[in-house]
């Protein structure tokens, strides 16, 4: 298995734990710390790094772009979801500006999936 195939599953493996320790840490821990606006936050990060976690466990690394595509799905995991999870909790290197850029990795990943789709290996 290929370098970038194994670093991709595992990764997407461990957003995977992220998600489940970030959610029972949010129910137990910090419920009622953290504002309403932050907890919306919490959970909107979560979201969308459970998405994107199940979605690189699936993606096959069969060409190029299906690689770009898994690429663009980790900034936009680093860029969004934690921009709005280290706001919401405070956390050091939070730089809000990032979280659009983390939004466009997301888009264009997944155009990138959809152009992927029809090209032929």
């Amino acid at each position: 298995m290929p370098f970038l195939h194994k670093a991709n599953k595992s990764l997407a493996a461990l957003y995977g734990a992220v998600v489940v320790g970030l959610a029972a840490a949010l129910m137990h821990l910090w419920q009622a710390q953290l504002t309403g606006e932050d907890t919306g936050r919490v959970l909107a990060a979560l979201g969308m790094l459970a998405f994107h976690a199940l979605a690189l466990l699936q993606l096959p690394m069969a060409s190029r772009l299906l690689s770009f595509t898994a690429i663009f799905w980790h900034l936009g995991i680093w860029l969004f979801c934690y921009t709005l999870i280290a706001g919401a909790l405070q956390l050091p290197f939070h730089f809000s500006a990032l979280a659009p850029y983390g939004g466009q990795s997301f888009i264009l990943g997944w155009l990138l999936l959809a152009i992927a789709l029809w090209r032929r290996n």
